[in-house]
């Protein structure tokens, strides 16, 4: 026999309510009393009873009140109610109770034995009823699954099986078959997904780096015509700023500002304008296009340290053999620069390496403080816009404005077309990167560092005539080599994988 059954006595006459709960306890019960329906009610509304003995004849609300209000609630109604009658005068009373839906009743002077058999029969109804709404909850539960999975709904946690699992009747192993078959289409899905993104990504990733490549070559061609970097950065980045403000104008993705997106913009513009495309235009006076595009492919190497060191990416020893790998590579490509530049050139390399350190922190900077709700191309624009308010005052004080003039002159066409181009390569191949960089994560998107390098070396060859020497070719393979060690990922990160690990990280 079950014990504990919480049960509930109910009779306004103190010496029979305190006999009938000994009674109940000496069963094996838990008992509580009322001495109303009023008090009954409220006993009700706060605890949970599998039986109730209620008296029908009590001052104020009466038995047949109190079964009319539990009869009106769906969460009381199926609580088994035994009636408690004086048999002789109250039999009347007692077939209305039961019409009102008693369970059965017991007179007031009853036998032990009566009232053990008259609460054992009630509670087992109640239980066998109880087991019988449960079985079909759950099966409503599957039904409800089916109806998901038949809407190529596949998740296995939106089936909310979990528990059913574990039964071991007929309704377990049917929530096992559809928790597994979910299961299975669920991975291939997240597999075929996946697989999508990396290739979307690739494709990504090599755009990037072709239009990137476009643009050191370009920035070649500007430095030779203007002698002030900090002045064509100036062009390079209104322009570019122009573009992705009238995309984002005509597409409706400008941006609330608020103080943490300014200062990510700000110190995106920094990274990016002053550390990069300045430097680069400053270098590109004394060494050859195809050089700076073999040194910007330390931007991934620098990436996937920073990520290291703060613990956003995994440093296994495949990759860390790939950095070593790597840096030979970097010394290597520093070096051959003397036999087109001599000990000079070399110094310009060293310095060439601010920029791809500026680019890597822009990356990261990116994967770390950019809202995952701006658009990319507005976001390009307002780093662009950043950028334009740190070097106007720096280019004013120095007098360092460049001219565009399109026709008096044919250098001045030359740089015109360059800086325009350039600006809109910039725009391009920014919001690109920043794309990459979301839906693959900051080490996958930095491998579009080595497309640069063979777009820029093929551009400036196309364009400018450029060579390179043997031990350049030779470096080039060592950077390559190792950036493949290093990354990218055999795939793109899982969605939304990258981004809650930073989270989790901060």
């Amino acid at each position: 026999m079950h014990k504990n059954e919480h049960i509930l006595v109910v009779d306004d006459q103190a010496t029979q309510r305190m006999k009938l709960a000994m009674a109940v306890r000496e069963l094996g019960h838990e008992v509580d009393s009322a001495s109303d329906g009023k008090e009954a009610l409220l006993k009700v509304r706060s605890n949970s009873y599998d039986l109730i003995l209620l008296d029908i004849l009590m001052p104020d609300m009466d038995g047949f009140e109190v079964m009319e209000f539990l009869k009106k609630d769906p969460s009381l109604r199926d609580i088994p109610i035994i009636v408690i009658s004086a048999l002789d005068s109250e039999m009347s009373s007692v077939v209305k109770a039961i019409e009102l839906g008693a369970q059965d009743f017991l007179p007031k002077h009853f036998d032990p034995v009566l009232l053990r058999a008259r609460i054992d029969a009630s509670l087992v109804k109640k239980r066998n009823r109880d087991r019988e709404q449960e079985y079909f909850k759950e099966v409503s539960r599957l039904t409800d699954a089916a109806t998901i999975l038949e809407g190529g709904q596949v998740d296995p946690r939106k089936l909310n099986l979990q528990d059913m699992t574990e039964r071991d009747d007929a309704l377990g192993n049917l929530a096992r078959v559809f928790t597994s078959m979910a299961s299975e289409v669920y991975e291939r899905e997240r597999k075929l997904n996946q697989q999508v993104r990396t290739l979307r990504s690739i494709g990504f990733l090599f755009a990037v780096g072709v239009v990137t490549g476009l643009g050191v070559v370009l920035t070649r061609i500007a430095s030779i015509e203007s002698p002030s970097p900090l002045g064509n950065v100036l062009w390079v980045n209104a322009i570019c700023a122009t573009v992705c403000f009238g995309s984002a104008i005509v597409r409706g993705k400008l941006p609330k500002l608020d103080r943490r997106f300014l200062s990510t913009v700000f110190m995106w513009a920094f990274f990016a304008s002053v550390m990069g495309e300045a430097v680069i235009f400053w270098v590109a006076q004394h060494l050859q296009a195809s050089f700076i595009s073999l040194i910007l492919v330390c931007d991934g190497f620098i990436v996937f340290a920073i990520a290291s060191i703060i613990k956003i990416e995994k440093a296994t020893m495949r990759r860390l053999f790939g950095f070593v790998v790597g840096g030979s590579g970097v010394a290597m490509a520093v070096f051959a620069t003397q036999d087109v530049g001599g000990v000079s050139a070399i110094q310009w390399a060293v310095v060439a390496m601010l920029a791809p350190l500026g680019y890597a922190l822009r990356s990261i900077l990116i994967t770390l403080r950019l809202p995952e709700d701006i658009d990319v191309v507005a976001a390009t624009g307002w780093s662009a816009f950043a950028a334009v308010m740190l070097i106007f005052p720096v280019v004013l004080l120095q007098d360092g404005f460049v001219s565009l003039q399109l026709s008096t002159s044919p250098g001045g066409g030359i740089l015109a077309l360059a800086l325009i181009l350039f600006g809109i390569v910039t725009a391009a191949s920014v919001s690109m990167r920043l794309h990459l960089i979301r839906t693959a994560g900051a080490v996958f998107a930095s491998q579009s560092s080595f497309v640069v390098t063979f777009a820029g070396i093929a551009w400036s060859m196309i364009l400018l005539g450029e060579t390179l020497p043997k031990i350049a070719w030779v470096a080039l393979v060592l950077l390559i080599v190792g950036l493949l060690l290093v990354g990218p990922k055999e795939q793109a990160e899982e969605e939304d994988g990258f981004n809650t690990r930073i989270d989790h990280e901060l």
